[in-house]
């Protein structure tokens, strides 16, 4: 007698995945629930409940802590109403069904119309159909297909996950041939097809199919369909207690097959029962091999050879000769995680992997190629660190005497000494988040440890950065800079890392009162080197010196008769000083402001008042030139007026 069990039965990518989110979030939060049973088994229901972990029927009867997403999805605002509500939501759907999600909604967004292949009342549907506010059309046969109306619209046509690869293909033919406007989606789970076939062709081979899972779950029921098509002794059982109600007279090979709800260790125990029963007196080699299997002990981080046996487009499936194979999904097959499995590996090729995860109980073990290429390049990386290159980290968190970083793995920390070049820094917090270039002062290659500092990379730059400023700039060099810093008797200007002082006294060839009236912090302006000192690292500037001299061309612009505007700024008792122009103050005596006798020259005017004069002569060797207001003012008789004014009047 022979037992064939089918490689692909039990749990699938997408139900091991929630099955493990639910496990790993148990003890996690205050209270954990389910939004549905989390797979269509009751065992794994009953034993969840057990652990505190109830399925909710509704969105409305979750009243825990924390809620997860099984496989099949759910509707997007169902999603939003639980979050709302301040649950927090473990999203476990099944990637290849938020795939379809993303679709269909991107679909209906663009105005297409939604037509779903599947189960209408089916959880998956539900959800998806929830991406497009429930107006998908759902379809399950050739019949409902012929039933759909023809309009313009483009039909955006997608699957149940564990829709029947033969069904879909005879409504997506007649869709395509009779005038629909069809965009076509195949998003059957390439797992489930893969089952499904060769579930069906091991019916074919043997006397006898038993097909495990629970009555409820859609995949066993239509695992079960196709068996009974190909095998009329075809058995759909829940658990090993059912054998005993099947007749195994006149039988010399059976095979399993189960659903992708069903456990390993159910599958496991089935054949074991079935193996110990007198009438099953030989079992298959391969079976025995199968059962060897589960004795192999593993554990995280275990380096492993396996051989692939498939590969999609999100995961690749390895024989590691365990009592089940592993997968390494695509995030863990290569270093930048987006590859496509099937560009990487194909079936029949032996690789290494790591063991990420066992989960005892459900029998899934999660393994990363990743790993052992990330590995392999931290050697490589602490080798060139360990050689004394620069590399750039970035800051993880301030702790206790420094800051730690992480570098593709490798924990690397910075005393707070090493942080600047001097001074002492209080606030480590701040750096958080900061990428710096340090260079390595300690490597431990075995426990993957950096002690680094950034003193020294900031020392070194500054060094070559000083060399290189210093062996280019002489005095008499003209050059730009930003003004950095204003002072009551200069202003400091950068001219290239290194702040220069331009006094005051160099800024203009007039007198300022302060440098302000001149300079703004952030101005570019171009000065020449007057001196410099490299040990001091002292450098004096000027700006002045590339200016014209204010009195170099005065005659010429200010010859006698000359019309001139300028602003009052100081008054004297002998008459008014008015600048004429930057660095250029003509003088107007106090006769020749207005055409009558004044005793101050503050009855006419003030400092500020904006005045128009003639050149009565321009002295540019002694810097004097005389003005005159009065000269373009009319004639009046201001002596004979101010006269009477000081005779008293005689009465008669």
């Amino acid at each position: 007698m022979k037992i064939l069990v089918a490689r692909s039965a039990g749990f699938c990518f997408g139900v091991r995945r929630a099955v493990n989110m639910v496990y790993e979030s148990i003890g996690r939060y205050a209270s954990l629930s389910t939004l549905g049973p989390i797979i269509h088994n009751p065992q794994v229901v009953s034993e969840l409940e057990q652990l505190g972990v109830k399925a909710a029927a509704s969105p409305e009867e979750v009243n825990t802590e924390a809620v997860v997403i099984r496989s099949h999805g759910c509707a997007k605002q169902v999603r939003e109403t639980l979050a709302g509500r301040g649950i927090t939501v473990i999203d476990a759907t099944c990637p290849y069904v938020a795939k379809i999600q993303r679709t269909v909604e991107a679909a209906y967004t663009q105005g297409k119309r939604i037509v779903i292949v599947g189960e209408s009342e089916h959880p998956e549907v539900v959800g998806i159909n929830g991406y497009c506010e429930g107006s998908a059309e759902v379809i399950n046969s050739l019949e409902e297909a012929q039933k759909l109306e023809k309009d313009e619209k483009i039909i955006c046509l997608v699957a149940q996950t564990t829709t029947n690869q033969k069904k879909w293909q005879i409504i997506v033919e007649f869709l395509s041939k009779s005038g629909y406007n069809v965009e076509v989606h195949n998003t059957i789970c390439a797992a489930t097809s893969a089952r499904q076939q060769e579930a069906e062709e091991l019916a074919g081979k043997c006397d006898c199919m038993i097909v495990i899972g629970g009555r409820n779950s859609s995949n066993t029921n239509k695992l079960y369909r196709l068996c009974k098509q190909e095998q009329n002794r075809t058995y759909a059982i829940e658990s090993s207690e059912e054998l005993g109600k099947i007749n195994f007279n006149n039988i010399n090979v059976i095979g399993i097959s189960a659903g992708a709800s069903t456990p390993d260790r159910v599958i496991k125990e089935v054949v074991t029962r079935m193996s110990e029963q007198d009438k099953l007196e030989t079992q298959d080699s391969d079976f025995i091999e199968e059962m060897g299997k589960a004795l192999v002990r593993i554990k995280p981080g275990q380096q492993i050879k396996g051989t692939v046996i498939y590969v999609d487009e999100n995961e690749v499936g390895v024989n590691i000769g365990y009592k089940s194979d592993g997968f390494i999904s695509k995030e863990n097959l290569t270093i930048n995680g987006d590859t496509d499995p099937r560009e990487v590996v194909k079936p029949g090729d032996e690789i290494e992997v790591e063991i990420i995860k066992v989960n005892d109980g459900n029998g899934n073990v999660t393994l990363s190629k990743k790993a052992i290429e990330e590995r392999l390049l931290k050697d490589k990386m602490l080798s060139q660190i360990n050689s004394g290159e620069p590399f750039e980290v970035t800051v993880k968190e301030a702790v206790k005497g420094g800051l730690m970083a992480e570098l593709d793995g490798i924990h690397v920390f910075i005393p707070a000494s090493q942080i600047r070049v001097k001074g002492y820094v209080k606030d480590l917090t701040k750096f958080a988040g900061e990428t710096f270039t340090v260079t390595a002062l300690e490597v431990d290659t075995k426990k993957r440890r950096v002690v680094a500092s950034r003193a020294a990379v900031l020392a070194k730059e500054q060094a070559e950065k000083a060399e290189k400023f210093w062996s280019n700039i002489h005095e008499g060099d003209v050059v730009k800079g930003i003004v950095r810093r204003i002072t009551d008797f200069g202003a400091f200007v950068d001219i290239g890392g290194y702040d220069g002082l331009l006094h005051i006294g160099d800024i203009a060839w007039y007198r300022i009162g302060k440098v302000s009236d001149c300079l703004n912090i952030g101005d570019e302006v171009e000065v020449v080197v007057l001196s410099l000192n490299r040990e001091k690292e002292q450098i004096s500037l000027g700006r002045k010196q590339l200016l014209p001299k204010p009195w170099a061309d005065a005659e010429e612009r200010f010859a006698q008769g000359t019309v001139v505007h300028g602003t009052v700024v100081r008054i004297a008792s002998f008459g008014a000083f008015v600048n004429i122009a930057p660095g250029i103050d003509g003088m107007v005596h106090i006769s020749e402001i207005v055409n009558r006798y004044i005793k101050k020259v503050e009855e006419v005017l003030k400092v500020g008042d904006e005045v128009d004069a003639v050149v009565l002569n321009c002295d540019a060797a002694n810097k004097r030139i005389s003005l005159s207001i009065k000269a373009l003012l009319p004639e009046e008789d201001g002596i004979e007026d101010e006269i009477l004014d000081d005779v008293e009047p005689v009465e008669e």
